[in-house]
């Protein structure tokens, strides 16, 4: 069956968060308890999952509800410099061109999301969705299909993070995984998305 909806993932996916986020991690660590990321700890951290990560920089799970909304309060201070992922903006024109329903699900805020959009010409999704869990996507992804009025094998779910790929195959979505956010290629390859691209060139040969 012909896909229909595209469902992306916001940071790392559209927008290149990823520095900004190791920031204000770091500048979040003292006052929540948990460890800062150190410059030679990145690559390892690309190569981790959500949970993993958690462990490893000893976030305390019961305030993570609390750091993710301060974390997006301190991002939406800094959206101004956050820019689109080199060479997406103008594929995602296209794919839009195609007739694609096209929507976001996200961890951020939907303020931060469509302050972003208005920034860089993006206002062509059909809708942004924004969740305060970082784990449990998978729930959101259905809901959002049926409340589109698609099937789910007529959908695809882009994104950029292992955890993206278990909520996609829990959902029982396709899952695109793209190799330039914040997960590593071979981590991500390592969990068997249906399609891993490097490029978002790429995108419109899966996609379209």
């Amino acid at each position: 069956m012909k896909k229909q909806l595209l469902l992306f993932d916001f940071d790392g996916t559209i927008a290149d968060t990823f520095h900004h986020i190791i920031e204000i991690s770091n500048r979040l660590a003292a006052e929540f308890s948990f460890n800062l990321i150190q410059p030679h700890e990145i690559e390892t951290l690309k190569d981790s999952t959500v949970e993993q990560t958690i462990e490893y920089l000893k976030v305390p799970k019961l305030k993570i509800p609390q750091i993710l909304f301060r974390a997006r309060d301190e991002l939406h201070g800094a959206i101004a410099d956050v820019q689109p992922i080199t060479d997406l903006a103008e594929i995602l024109h296209q794919l839009k061109a195609l007739g694609y329903m096209m929507g976001i699900i996200t961890t951020n805020s939907g303020k931060n999301v469509r302050t972003f959009l208005a920034q860089h010409d993006l206002n062509i999704f059909d809708f942004v969705s924004s969740t305060s869990k970082v784990f449990g996507k998978s729930r959101s992804l259905r809901r959002l299909v049926k409340k589109h009025n698609f099937h789910l094998d007529q959908a695809y779910y882009i994104g950029d993070e292992i955890r993206d790929i278990r909520a996609a195959r829990k959902a029982g979505i396709t899952v695109v995984a793209v190799t330039w956010g914040f997960n590593s290629k071979n981590s991500l390859e390592e969990h068997a998305p249906d399609y891993l691209v490097d490029t978002p060139e790429q995108l419109i040969k899966v996609c379209a």
